[in-house]
């Protein structure tokens, strides 16, 4: 008798723990509730990452970071965001090509002629 008692209440418990550890991965996952409606700064942004569904958030949103490590959260599908978007990309292509060594031509440099 004590056996059927103890049954349903360990499968019972079992349940709750399971169920609490496929919630314990997502726990430090900001997601964004609501885009913003204000225009985004972009001279104040210094990257974006994307949010959705794959990343386990509902809202799929762009989540800006300001040079203060603030977050913004804005539409994909705004084409001011998307601006926004671009200017960054271009500004980190820019950023990677100042990293590399100047390219130097095949050729050697002329040399200046003496005067006598």
């Amino acid at each position: 008798m004590a056996l059927r008692l103890l049954l349903p209440l360990l499968l019972l418990t079992a349940t709750l723990l399971i169920t609490q550890a496929q919630g314990i991965g997502n726990l430090g996952m900001d997601c964004c509730l609501k885009n913003s409606q204000a225009q985004i700064p972009s001279n104040r942004v210094t990257s974006y990452t994307l949010q959705g569904p794959e990343s386990g958030c509902a809202l799929r949103a762009v989540v800006f970071t300001t040079k203060k490590n603030k977050k913004i959260c804005a539409s994909p599908t705004d084409p001011a965001v998307q601006k926004v978007m671009q200017n960054l990309d271009k500004k980190l292509r820019k950023d990677k090509k100042k990293g590399q060594p100047p390219r130097y031509r095949d050729r050697p440099r002329r040399q200046k002629q003496q005067r006598v």
